[in-house]
């Protein structure tokens, strides 16, 4: 994999929180929970997908993921900050973000 430039504790965080997120999607009693992290070399850029088997994220959430304080999680559990700090992150390395999800 060629390098890229980047601010290597703010990478670390978007994982974090995107692997803590797939983490959370996977019931505890699912015993073929799964995450699996792909990176592919492209022309000008780096892609890394995350993909996991747990129980997806519904339309209406996935519309809001990305703003400030949304959160699915009970009180207490989640601020609402991890994905759209990861949102800004990949932005501000002149990245982008996708999402795709099925219940």
């Amino acid at each position: 994999m060629k390098q890229i430039e980047c601010f290597p504790g703010q990478l670390n965080q978007v994982f974090m929180n995107i692997l803590n997120n797939s983490i959370q999607a996977i019931p505890e009693d699912r015993k073929d929970g799964e995450i699996t992290i792909y990176t592919e070399e492209e022309k000008e850029s780096v892609a890394i997908r995350l993909k996991d088997n747990g129980v997806g994220i519904p339309e209406e959430v996935q519309q809001r993921i990305w703003e400030p304080f949304f959160t699915t999680k009970p009180v207490g559990v989640g601020t609402g900050l991890g994905m759209s700090i990861t949102f800004g992150i990949i932005e501000k390395h002149g990245g982008k973000i996708e999402l795709q999800s099925e219940v």
